[in-house]
């Protein structure tokens, strides 16, 4: 049982949970991942250790509020609270060099993923710019950031009532694509690292493609286990099968391919929102029926 130390709300549907994990505080490194299972009834999910302790034993993690179990987490577990799993830390950590100038890209909650690996690039002795594209709603870890790296670029793109999420998302991918593509013109990068959705990591693949520069992408497809036995997570990288829990999530982007990724990640979007927006009712009724 890993005990809840903090929790709040840092940003729209972002989550900010401290949790006792010794473990983890103790191995993780920058661009690992643990597998979390809240309750006894849920799933199991990926997340990252945003920041840690060794000492005192903590790991930071920032959940955005996306389908039922993170709607779960969100509304029903409180500081002082347990998380019933913590397994971790898993994957492979993010390559540690002297890269030279780094352009780390992180789109929505993509960021808190950039943020400990792009810290320790920085630390490194890489000059690292950092680049943060959302809706306005979405910020996080700003002042963090700005104080990890040699600078951080905020764009944000408002929530426009009048269009459907999907479409609203399309918004993002225009700025952040538009965004990427001025500073590559204006910066002689050794490295474009990004984290985000795969469909926004292939609108940014595309364009640095253009200036021949080295990109690794950090995916997220579907996961279960984390530990290479149930091959959901199975990407095509260099025409070869590779599983991002064990082999990654790491990868060359020019190696990539994204079309399948994209399809992949998608299969289970339509169920995933049904299972939230059915919570979401139960949650309000109980809510009202509270009261």
């Amino acid at each position: 049982m890993y005990r809840i130390l903090e929790k709040k709300e840092i940003a729209m549907r972002n989550t900010w949970y401290k949790v006792h994990a010794p473990h983890v505080a103790k191995k993780v490194k920058p661009g690992q991942f643990v597998i979390v299972r809240a309750f006894s009834n849920g799933e199991r999910i990926p997340l990252t250790p945003v920041m840690w302790d060794e000492k005192e034993g903590w790991i930071v993690l920032v959940v955005f509020t996306r389908g039922k179990t993170t709607a779960r987490m969100a509304a029903e577990l409180k500081e002082g609270d347990h998380i019933l799993n913590v397994a971790g830390p898993l994957g492979n950590p993010a390559e540690m060099k002297k890269f030279g100038k780094i352009l780390a890209i992180g789109a929505y909650t993509g960021i808190v993923e950039v943020y400990p690996i792009a810290k320790a690039w920085q630390e490194l002795g890489n000059d690292v710019t950092t680049l943060h594209v959302t809706f306005e709603p979405m910020v996080v870890l700003k002042e963090e950031m700005e104080k990890a790296v040699e600078r951080h670029v905020v764009e944000t793109v408002p929530i426009d009532p009048n269009l459907d999420f999907p479409t609203n998302m399309k918004n993002v991918t225009k700025r952040l694509v538009v965004k990427v593509r001025e500073m590559l013109e204006r910066g002689d990068y050794d490295l474009v690292f990004m984290v985000g959705p795969s469909g926004d990591q292939k609108a940014v693949f595309e364009v640095v493609k253009e200036f021949g520069v080295p990109m690794k992408a950090d995916l997220h497809p579907i996961m279960v286990d984390g530990t290479g036995m149930c091959g959901a997570c199975r990407v095509t990288v260099g025409g070869e099968v590779k599983f991002a829990c064990i082999d990654g999530p790491e990868f060359d982007a020019y190696q990539v391919d994204w079309d399948v990724l994209i399809a992949r990640s998608g299969y289970y979007t339509d169920m995933e929102q049904r299972a939230f927006r059915e919570y979401m009712k139960l949650f309000e009724q109980a809510s009202q029926g509270g009261e």
